[in-house]
């Protein structure tokens, strides 16, 4: 199993536009057959940090992960600024 924590700080005013471009990402890794658990959490107390907390059945699932459409736009369209490992 491979688990993975990331933190992802917005700026204020791009938090809506994250919730957007995100949305996709979350819908298609819930689908993807190695995946066994895909969290969005929004910090209660700090509404721009986010928390994704991402299981997998195997390194090969991630990397598959990696490669799929959704991923690649939600990747496309971050910041370097935005995400970071927790």
């Amino acid at each position: 199993m491979n688990v993975t924590l990331v933190e992802i700080n917005i700026r204020p005013e791009r938090v809506a536009e994250f919730l957007d471009v995100f949305r996709a990402n979350h819908e298609g890794a819930l689908k993807e057959p190695g995946n066994l658990r895909f969290d969005v959490l929004q910090d209660p107390e700090v509404k721009t940090r986010f928390f994704i907390y991402e299981a997998y059945k195997d390194d090969e699932a991630v990397l598959a992960h990696k490669k799929t459409p959704h991923y690649l736009a939600w990747r496309g369209k971050a910041r370097p600024d935005d995400v970071g490992a927790a």
